[in-house]
């Protein structure tokens, strides 16, 4: 039995390199049960085990056994790795030596046995920080980096895996894996060299090739763009191997060929048409893959005269362009209306007899390019198979068909694919797994549902040998498409998961987001949790990302229920621990948007509670916080907050998060409270901001004989002859309408241009009237409506509410710290 991993070891495990956190299928199988009803009235309760010992009882015998987690199955080595790292960022005790040394070995060897897969940027991270550390300690048992722990082979591998097995995110670990590998087997092999040891056992050593490790790392570097470092290595080993052996000479080639397709994919002209020129000088021939990487790089990018230059140039000894070079010219051609350039160039690969490779793209161009429909290919395939030169003629064949059905998809006709698919049938072809994966492919482009699942079914049955999981490309398409459809059938969604859980398959993640937020809208809160402990458990980094932005917007997202959002950020909350402050404040806005301060406040708790320092709210997420409870007061939940800041000693108190107290005690009605932060403010070395007196005024129209204290800041105001903005001038006010001075406002805002230097404006009306206690309201209208009936237009057209204390109009007054 596997150990188990507390939740905390896996939040931290790896605190320098984002978080990866597998969830509660690992971590403890920790779930909030709380249902979405009760979950609006209570807080959600403290996480339960998943997995609960029945108790049994007379009334119990016949209820079902309570549900059972689902669990990703964890590749051989993969947990110990992520426990070697947690216990890095505890520093605590590591695991012993010999355990870690297996895990690392067991886990990469399973790379290589598994034909599809490869590191993901976590895992390749992992691989790479362990063997870091292998190498730093080794002194400490055996005097020698690595020593015996891990051998030549093993090393190969994690090189071999890191240059031919390239991830979909970020690849600086795999980079870095290739680099710490090659530099490792080339320290050893050149120590035995010192040694005195046969070179025929060094060759085998290093794997039967002298070259083949320092071609696995110009791969690695070349692939993951470093391919300016592979030219300097390049460069030595033809000043060093190829002067002492000129048989190194050909693999020179090979090596410069490399460079040159690295060069290609990172886009560096300048330095790829100079090394071509140094690989030219050097005896690098213009061949089928110079021509290759030379015609694709300006033609993807649509340089006609440069991509015409590069095809046209003679290939070495007169070898024929490769297919892919051909295929490159026709989406040139039609990107860029070159259609009657590319004419002559296929006719006379017609005519040069060429082999069934280059049929098939003959066929694809004649599709593209010459709109040629069933019949004209059925003449081509004739003509094809009867141009021999006394060789085998060529047949058309599987690949020969997806080639047709490839042309087809691109220009979006289902209709001219399927003919392609009767074509085949009728000359007895039978079709390959892939052709099946692209017939699902343009009929899911169509929204035949219906004809996607028959083939399905076919290929379920076991009627057609699917290798290595190439249909799940198609298979995440197909999900993804059923579950965006405006009736999206559920059980048969449901089958084909159940099916894929049984394969071990890891869906993408956008399939991962549309299946939850299908479950989600459905209320199927235990099918999007199988679905995360099944798949994100695995993801790298920057996968479980993308999985958790999409329940973060779900969230925000003002059109779902209140019950289900906080259903989605319970989920959330466990299986992404990771997730940023800034994610956590928006969805803390989100609910203070919804009129729901008490769920906003818990989750400023659970952001609070976490264990890292770095993911605990500032002095900013306070202020926001506190800000929040303005418009929507929740005195409970104002305790709460004011507690755990009391508690808090990494936070200092300033102006701005005074000024945000006092706006959420003024508004949870306790206006005493907040003049006592003013108070603060006043003795403080800061000192209070403008925002402050907008505030404090505030609080003095919601506090009996508030009036005193405001009179009293406003004085010290003129004494200093500050500049007072227009919102400071109207909380003013409103501090003496509160307590009912209606003459004394009017006086103010008779004088206001005079003194302040601008006039009356609608929100200082509204402000006035709001604050004044019922009997007032009548006459202030009165006069305002005499004295300025421009601004009291303006006023009535925001509308009135009956409140229990009067008519107030429906005016927005932000206040912020």
């Amino acid at each position: 039995m596997r150990p188990r991993v507390t939740r905390y070891v896996y939040r931290r495990l790896l605190a320098s390199h984002g978080l990866l956190h597998p969830g509660p299928a690992l971590a403890g199988r920790c779930l909030l049960l709380a249902s979405p009803e009760s979950s609006l009235l209570l807080p959600p309760p403290p996480p339960l085990l998943a997995r609960r010992q029945p108790r049994r009882t007379f009334f119990g015998i016949f209820q079902k056994p309570p549900r059972m987690l689902k669990e990703p199955e964890m590749e051989p080595g993969y947990e110990m790795l992520l426990t070697f790292r947690s216990r890095v960022a505890e520093r605590s005790r590591l695991p012993p030596r010999d355990e870690l040394v297996k895990a690392w070995r067991d886990f990469v060897q399973n790379k290589r046995k598994n034909q599809l897969s490869s590191f993901n940027s976590t895992q390749a991270f992992l691989v790479v920080h362990l063997l870091q550390h292998l190498a730093a300690t080794a002194d400490e048992t055996t005097g020698d980096p690595y020593a015996d722990d891990l051998n030549l082979s093993d090393l190969r591998t994690a090189l071999w895996l890191a240059a031919t097995r390239p991830p979909k995110g970020t690849t600086e670990y795999h980079l870095a894996l290739a680099e710490l590998t090659a530099a490792e087997i080339h320290r050893r092999t050149e120590k035995m060299r010192e040694e005195g040891v046969d070179e025929e056992i060094i060759k085998e050593a290093a794997g039967g090739k002298d070259t083949a490790n320092f071609e696995m790392h110009l791969t690695a570097l070349t692939q993951y763009g470093a391919s300016l470092k592979a030219a300097k290595l390049v460069d030595v080993f033809r000043e060093t191997r190829v002067k002492e052996d000129p048989r190194m000479q050909p693999r020179l080639r090979v090596f410069w060929t490399l460079v040159l397709r690295g060069l290609a994919k990172e886009g560096r002209e300048e330095d790829l048409l100079r090394e071509w020129a140094k690989a030219e000088a050097g005896g690098l021939q213009y061949m089928p893959p110079v021509h290759e990487i030379m015609t694709t790089f300006f033609a993807s990018r649509d340089r006609v005269a440069e991509t015409k230059q590069w095809f046209k140039k003679p290939v070495h000894a007169g070898w024929a362009r490769s297919p892919k070079s051909y295929m490159e010219a026709v989406g040139f051609a039609l990107r860029n209306g070159q259609q009657q350039w590319l004419q002559p160039i296929f006719e006379r690969l017609i005519n040069s007899n060429p082999q069934k490779e280059w049929w098939d793209v003959i066929f694809q161009w004649a599709v593209l390019v010459m709109n040629k429909g069933v019949e004209d290919i059925r003449q081509m395939m004739v003509v094809m198979s009867t141009q021999s030169n006394g060789k085998e003629a060529p047949k058309p064949d599987a690949a020969t068909i997806n080639a047709l059905l490839t042309a087809a998809i691109e220009k979006q006709n289902p209709y001219l694919a399927e003919r392609f698919l009767s074509l085949g049938a009728e000359l007895h072809i039978q079709p390959k797994a892939s052709t099946y994966i692209l017939q699902m492919d343009y009929r899911l482009d169509a929204a035949d549902f219906g004809g996607v699942q028959v083939i399905y079914d076919k290929l379920l049955k076991g009627d057609v040998s699917v290798s290595q999981d190439e249909d799940l490309p198609v298979l995440n398409k197909y999900l993804r498409a059923l579950c965006a459809a405006p009736d999206p059938d559920l059980g048969r969604i449901l089958d084909i998961t159940a099916d894929l859980e049984q394969r071990r398959a890891t869906l993408e993640p956008d399939t991962v987001v549309s299946l939850c937020m299908l479950f989600l809208r459905n209320d199927n809160r235990d099918d999007v949790i199988d679905t995360l402990s099944l798949h994100t458990a695995l993801y790298s980094v920057e996968e479980r990302t993308q999985v958790r932005r999409a329940f973060v917007e779900y969230c925000a997202d003002r059109r779902v229920s209140t019950a289900r959002v906080w259903d989605a950020y319970s989920l959330a909350r466990q299986f992404f621990p990771e997730m940023e402050r800034a994610e956590r404040v928006r969805l803390m806005y989100a609910f203070y948007a919804r009129r729901r301060p008490d769920m906003a406040c818990l989750i400023f708790g659970h952001m609070r509670a976490l264990p890292e320092q770095e993911d605990r709210p500032t002095r900013e997420e306070y202020v926001r916080c506190f800000e929040g409870l303005g418009p929507n007061p929740d005195p409970e939940s104002l305790r709460i907050v004011h507690n755990m800041l009391k508690m808090d000693m990494t936070i200092q108190m300033d102006t701005r998060l005074y000024n945000a107290l006092m706006i959420a005690y003024a508004a949870c009605e306790e206006p005493r409270v907040a003049l006592g932060f003013w108070r603060d403010i006043t003795n403080s070395a800061e000192g209070p901001s403008y925002a402050s007196l907008a505030i404090v005024f505030w609080a003095c129209e919601l506090q009996p004989y508030g009036d005193r204290t405001a009179r009293g800041i406003w004085q010290k105001v003129l004494s200093m002859d500050l500049e007072v903005p227009p919102d400071v001038f109207w909380a003013y006010c409103g501090a003496l309408a509160g307590n009912d001075h209606l003459e004394e406002v009017k006086r103010l805002i008779k004088g206001m241009e005079q003194s302040m230097g601008y006039g009356p404006g609608y929100m200082l009306f509204g402000i006035a009237y709001n604050a004044l206690p019922g009997d007032s309201k009548e006459e202030f209208e009165k006069w305002a409506k005499a004295e300025y009936p421009d601004v009291w237009a303006q006023l009535v057209k925001k509308g009135r509410t009956e409140t229990v204390n009067g008519s107030k109009f429906n005016i927005v007054r932000d206040l912020r710290a």
